[in-house]
Protein backbone atom coordinates (compact mmCIF):
# COMPACT_ATOMS: atom_id res chain seq x y z
CA UNK A 1 0.00 0.00 0.00
CA UNK A 2 1.07 3.46 -0.78
CA UNK A 3 2.54 5.34 1.76
CA UNK A 4 1.72 9.14 1.62
CA UNK A 5 3.81 11.93 3.39
CA UNK A 6 3.09 15.70 4.04
CA UNK A 7 3.94 17.05 0.61
CA UNK A 8 2.66 20.64 0.18
CA UNK A 9 1.55 21.63 -3.54
CA UNK A 10 3.82 23.57 -5.49
CA UNK A 11 6.36 26.09 -3.52
CA UNK A 12 3.85 26.49 -0.65
CA UNK A 13 6.64 25.80 2.73
CA UNK A 14 4.42 26.00 5.23
CA UNK A 15 4.17 22.88 7.80
CA UNK A 16 0.45 23.16 7.60
CA UNK A 17 -1.53 22.80 4.51
CA UNK A 18 -5.61 24.33 4.36
CA UNK A 19 -7.87 23.94 1.42
CA UNK A 20 -11.00 23.15 -0.22
CA UNK A 21 -11.39 19.75 -1.10
CA UNK A 22 -12.48 20.74 -4.53
CA UNK A 23 -8.22 21.45 -4.52
CA UNK A 24 -7.84 18.18 -4.27
CA UNK A 25 -9.39 16.37 -7.03
CA UNK A 26 -6.68 18.62 -9.63
CA UNK A 27 -3.66 17.63 -7.38
CA UNK A 28 -4.01 13.86 -7.28
CA UNK A 29 -5.88 11.16 -9.77
CA UNK A 30 -8.91 10.05 -8.81
CA UNK A 31 -7.32 6.43 -8.59
CA UNK A 32 -5.12 7.42 -6.44
CA UNK A 33 -7.35 8.49 -3.28
CA UNK A 34 -10.02 5.95 -4.42
CA UNK A 35 -7.22 3.47 -3.16
CA UNK A 36 -6.12 2.79 0.34
CA UNK A 37 -3.34 4.76 1.23
CA UNK A 38 -1.27 5.16 4.34
CA UNK A 39 -0.28 8.84 5.41
CA UNK A 40 2.33 9.81 7.78
CA UNK A 41 0.50 13.27 8.88
CA UNK A 42 -2.72 14.37 10.48
CA UNK A 43 -5.36 15.32 7.86
CA UNK A 44 -8.97 16.96 9.75
CA UNK A 45 -11.89 16.46 7.15
CA UNK A 46 -14.59 18.90 7.77
CA UNK A 47 -17.43 18.21 5.05
CA UNK A 48 -19.63 21.29 4.20
CA UNK A 49 -21.39 20.12 1.22
CA UNK A 50 -22.68 17.11 0.33
CA UNK A 51 -22.70 13.96 1.57
CA UNK A 52 -19.74 10.96 1.16
CA UNK A 53 -18.38 8.32 1.97
CA UNK A 54 -15.00 8.44 3.60
CA UNK A 55 -13.01 5.08 4.54
CA UNK A 56 -10.48 4.77 7.45
CA UNK A 57 -8.70 1.67 8.50
CA UNK A 58 -11.74 -0.84 7.03
CA UNK A 59 -14.39 1.31 8.38
CA UNK A 60 -17.02 3.35 6.31
CA UNK A 61 -17.40 6.61 7.60
CA UNK A 62 -20.52 8.44 5.96
CA UNK A 63 -20.42 11.63 6.46
CA UNK A 64 -22.80 14.81 6.02
CA UNK A 65 -22.29 18.29 5.81
CA UNK A 66 -20.58 19.53 9.47
CA UNK A 67 -18.72 15.94 9.89
CA UNK A 68 -15.71 16.16 11.08
CA UNK A 69 -13.31 13.34 11.19
CA UNK A 70 -8.97 13.36 11.81
CA UNK A 71 -6.98 10.52 10.33
CA UNK A 72 -4.34 10.27 11.94
CA UNK A 73 -0.84 9.23 10.94
CA UNK A 74 -0.34 5.35 10.21
CA UNK A 75 -3.98 5.12 9.37
CA UNK A 76 -5.13 3.73 5.92
CA UNK A 77 -7.42 5.95 4.39
CA UNK A 78 -10.15 5.90 1.17
CA UNK A 79 -11.67 9.16 -0.46
CA UNK A 80 -14.96 9.10 -1.94
CA UNK A 81 -14.27 10.51 -5.47
CA UNK A 82 -17.48 10.03 -6.86
CA UNK A 83 -20.20 11.65 -5.11
CA UNK A 84 -20.77 15.56 -5.18
CA UNK A 85 -19.63 16.88 -2.22
CA UNK A 86 -17.25 19.26 -0.59
CA UNK A 87 -15.51 20.22 2.48
CA UNK A 88 -12.19 21.94 3.86
CA UNK A 89 -9.04 19.49 4.42
CA UNK A 90 -6.59 20.16 6.80
CA UNK A 91 -3.02 18.51 6.85
CA UNK A 92 -0.28 19.03 9.47
CA UNK A 93 2.83 16.83 10.89
CA UNK A 94 2.42 15.62 14.66
CA UNK A 95 5.31 18.10 15.75
CA UNK A 96 2.96 20.98 14.35
CA UNK A 97 1.30 20.68 17.18
CA UNK A 98 4.05 21.18 19.85
CA UNK A 99 3.48 24.50 21.39
CA UNK A 100 6.13 27.32 21.19
CA UNK A 101 9.16 26.43 23.09
CA UNK A 102 8.50 22.98 24.11
CA UNK A 103 9.95 20.98 21.36
CA UNK A 104 12.66 20.07 23.99
CA UNK A 105 10.15 19.15 26.29
CA UNK A 106 8.76 16.52 24.08
CA UNK A 107 4.99 17.82 24.98
CA UNK A 108 2.59 17.59 21.86
CA UNK A 109 -0.77 17.65 21.94
CA UNK A 110 -1.32 14.84 19.54
CA UNK A 111 -1.76 11.95 22.06
CA UNK A 112 -4.42 13.47 23.67
CA UNK A 113 -6.75 13.90 20.14
CA UNK A 114 -7.34 10.31 19.40
CA UNK A 115 -11.01 11.02 20.35
CA UNK A 116 -11.00 12.86 16.62
CA UNK A 117 -10.83 9.48 15.28
CA UNK A 118 -14.52 9.16 15.92
CA UNK A 119 -16.49 11.28 13.38
CA UNK A 120 -18.44 13.69 15.07
CA UNK A 121 -21.33 15.71 13.68
CA UNK A 122 -21.76 19.53 14.93
CA UNK A 123 -24.76 20.81 15.61
CA UNK A 124 -25.22 24.15 13.83
CA UNK A 125 -23.58 27.20 15.85
CA UNK A 126 -21.03 25.04 16.21
CA UNK A 127 -20.49 24.52 12.12
CA UNK A 128 -20.59 27.85 12.13
CA UNK A 129 -17.62 28.31 14.79
CA UNK A 130 -15.30 25.78 13.16
CA UNK A 131 -16.15 26.77 9.86
CA UNK A 132 -14.95 30.66 10.58
CA UNK A 133 -12.23 29.27 12.13
CA UNK A 134 -10.47 27.07 9.42
CA UNK A 135 -11.67 29.64 6.67
CA UNK A 136 -9.41 32.15 9.32
CA UNK A 137 -6.56 29.57 8.98
CA UNK A 138 -7.03 29.32 5.25
CA UNK A 139 -6.91 33.33 4.75
CA UNK A 140 -3.86 33.20 7.02
CA UNK A 141 -1.62 31.33 5.21
CA UNK A 142 -1.47 33.17 2.51
CA UNK A 143 0.01 36.36 4.64
CA UNK A 144 3.09 37.73 3.63
CA UNK A 145 4.70 37.14 6.73
CA UNK A 146 8.12 35.46 8.13
CA UNK A 147 7.83 31.92 8.16
CA UNK A 148 8.42 31.23 11.57
CA UNK A 149 5.99 34.28 13.23
CA UNK A 150 3.65 32.55 10.73
CA UNK A 151 3.83 29.43 11.87
CA UNK A 152 3.17 30.64 15.62
CA UNK A 153 0.16 32.41 14.42
CA UNK A 154 -1.27 29.05 12.75
CA UNK A 155 0.33 27.22 15.34
CA UNK A 156 -2.09 28.86 18.02
CA UNK A 157 -5.73 28.65 15.95
CA UNK A 158 -4.79 25.06 15.59
CA UNK A 159 -4.66 24.40 18.78
CA UNK A 160 -7.61 26.87 19.69
CA UNK A 161 -9.95 24.71 16.95
CA UNK A 162 -8.48 21.62 18.39
CA UNK A 163 -9.66 22.43 22.03
CA UNK A 164 -12.90 23.77 21.07
CA UNK A 165 -13.17 20.35 19.02
CA UNK A 166 -12.18 18.82 22.71
CA UNK A 167 -14.39 19.99 24.92
CA UNK A 168 -17.47 19.54 22.07
CA UNK A 169 -16.50 15.99 21.71
CA UNK A 170 -16.62 15.57 26.02
CA UNK A 171 -19.82 17.21 26.52
CA UNK A 172 -21.12 14.60 23.30
CA UNK A 173 -19.59 11.76 25.45
CA UNK A 174 -21.13 12.77 28.52
CA UNK A 175 -24.64 13.13 27.50
CA UNK A 176 -24.02 9.97 25.14
CA UNK A 177 -22.97 7.65 28.37
CA UNK A 178 -26.84 8.42 30.05
CA UNK A 179 -25.18 8.79 33.23
CA UNK A 180 -23.41 11.53 35.35
CA UNK A 181 -19.81 11.05 34.37
CA UNK A 182 -16.86 11.77 36.63
CA UNK A 183 -14.00 14.05 35.17
CA UNK A 184 -12.13 11.97 37.17
CA UNK A 185 -13.58 8.68 34.65
CA UNK A 186 -13.28 10.91 31.68
CA UNK A 187 -9.48 11.73 32.42
CA UNK A 188 -8.87 8.02 33.30
CA UNK A 189 -10.35 6.93 29.76
CA UNK A 190 -8.02 9.48 27.76
CA UNK A 191 -5.51 8.42 29.48
CA UNK A 192 -6.29 4.91 28.77
CA UNK A 193 -6.85 5.12 25.24
CA UNK A 194 -3.34 7.31 24.91
CA UNK A 195 -1.44 4.23 26.57
CA UNK A 196 -3.04 1.54 24.99
CA UNK A 197 -1.96 3.60 21.45
CA UNK A 198 1.71 3.72 22.77
CA UNK A 199 1.51 -0.01 24.18
CA UNK A 200 -1.01 -2.51 22.54
CA UNK A 201 1.98 -4.38 20.93
CA UNK A 202 3.60 -5.42 24.12
CA UNK A 203 0.39 -4.67 26.68
CA UNK A 204 -1.95 -6.99 26.38
CA UNK A 205 -3.74 -7.59 29.76
CA UNK A 206 -6.16 -4.75 31.57
CA UNK A 207 -3.75 -5.08 34.61
CA UNK A 208 -1.12 -3.54 32.98
CA UNK A 209 -2.62 -0.25 31.95
CA UNK A 210 -4.36 -0.01 35.28
CA UNK A 211 -0.96 -0.35 37.15
CA UNK A 212 0.27 2.33 34.83
CA UNK A 213 -2.30 4.69 34.98
CA UNK A 214 -2.70 4.04 39.10
CA UNK A 215 -6.02 2.63 39.55
CA UNK A 216 -8.12 -1.00 39.78
CA UNK A 217 -9.03 -2.93 37.32
CA UNK A 218 -12.77 -1.99 38.36
CA UNK A 219 -11.93 1.30 37.73
CA UNK A 220 -10.72 1.30 34.42
CA UNK A 221 -13.53 -0.85 33.38
CA UNK A 222 -15.66 1.45 34.64
CA UNK A 223 -14.53 4.30 32.78
CA UNK A 224 -14.51 2.41 29.87
CA UNK A 225 -18.05 0.86 30.30
CA UNK A 226 -18.91 4.62 30.92
CA UNK A 227 -17.51 6.10 27.58
CA UNK A 228 -17.02 3.02 25.03
CA UNK A 229 -19.78 0.95 26.29
CA UNK A 230 -17.54 -1.86 26.78
CA UNK A 231 -14.61 -3.35 29.06
CA UNK A 232 -11.06 -2.48 28.94
CA UNK A 233 -10.01 -5.94 27.57
CA UNK A 234 -11.96 -5.09 24.50
CA UNK A 235 -10.56 -1.72 23.66
CA UNK A 236 -7.40 -3.35 24.17
CA UNK A 237 -8.13 -6.69 21.91
CA UNK A 238 -9.61 -3.84 19.26
CA UNK A 239 -6.53 -2.12 18.84
CA UNK A 240 -4.35 -5.17 18.37
CA UNK A 241 -6.74 -6.43 15.92
CA UNK A 242 -7.31 -3.12 13.89
CA UNK A 243 -2.94 -3.20 13.79
CA UNK A 244 -2.96 -7.08 12.57
CA UNK A 245 -5.93 -6.42 9.85
CA UNK A 246 -3.96 -3.66 8.52
CA UNK A 247 -0.38 -5.38 8.38
CA UNK A 248 -2.33 -8.45 6.83
CA UNK A 249 -4.37 -6.01 4.27
CA UNK A 250 -1.39 -4.19 3.44
CA UNK A 251 2.03 -5.53 3.57
CA UNK A 252 3.21 -9.12 2.43
CA UNK A 253 4.36 -10.00 5.53
CA UNK A 254 3.76 -14.00 6.67
CA UNK A 255 1.43 -14.43 9.75
CA UNK A 256 4.24 -14.94 12.16
CA UNK A 257 5.75 -11.97 11.88
CA UNK A 258 2.77 -10.57 11.97
CA UNK A 259 1.47 -12.11 15.06
CA UNK A 260 4.95 -10.92 16.59
CA UNK A 261 4.32 -7.24 15.74
CA UNK A 262 1.53 -7.02 17.66
CA UNK A 263 2.71 -9.20 20.51
CA UNK A 264 2.35 -12.96 20.39
CA UNK A 265 5.51 -14.89 20.81
CA UNK A 266 4.10 -17.97 18.77
CA UNK A 267 1.86 -17.82 15.65
CA UNK A 268 -0.48 -20.42 16.79
CA UNK A 269 -1.64 -18.04 19.91
CA UNK A 270 -1.80 -15.22 17.15
CA UNK A 271 -3.87 -17.34 15.13
CA UNK A 272 -5.87 -18.74 17.56
CA UNK A 273 -6.76 -14.93 19.00
CA UNK A 274 -7.43 -13.52 15.13
CA UNK A 275 -9.77 -16.71 14.50
CA UNK A 276 -11.33 -16.42 18.03
CA UNK A 277 -11.95 -12.63 16.87
CA UNK A 278 -12.70 -11.95 13.06
CA UNK A 279 -14.53 -15.18 13.03
CA UNK A 280 -11.82 -16.29 9.61
CA UNK A 281 -8.18 -16.78 9.84
CA UNK A 282 -5.64 -14.62 9.51
CA UNK A 283 -4.96 -16.10 5.86
CA UNK A 284 -8.65 -15.99 4.92
CA UNK A 285 -8.91 -12.35 6.26
CA UNK A 286 -5.81 -11.48 4.02
CA UNK A 287 -7.31 -13.22 0.54
CA UNK A 288 -10.75 -11.49 1.86
CA UNK A 289 -8.76 -8.14 1.38
CA UNK A 290 -6.87 -9.21 -1.86
CA UNK A 291 -10.04 -10.17 -3.92
CA UNK A 292 -11.55 -6.62 -3.37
Amino acid sequence: MERVGYQPFGKYNLDIEVFRVAELWPRQKAEQLRRAHRIDFHQLLYVTEGRCAHVVDFGQVDCVAGTILMTRPGQAQQFDTDGAWDGWLLLFQSDFLLPSGAAQAGRSLAPELAWLGQPMQLDGALQQRVADSVAQLHRDTQLPAVRGELHALLRHQLHALLIRLAIAWGEREAASAGHPVSAGERQRYRRFLQLVEQRFRHWHQVQDYAAALGCSDKSLNRAAQAFADCTAKAVIVERIMLEAKRLLAHTALPVAVVGGQVGFDEATNFTKFFRREALMSPGAFRALHQLK
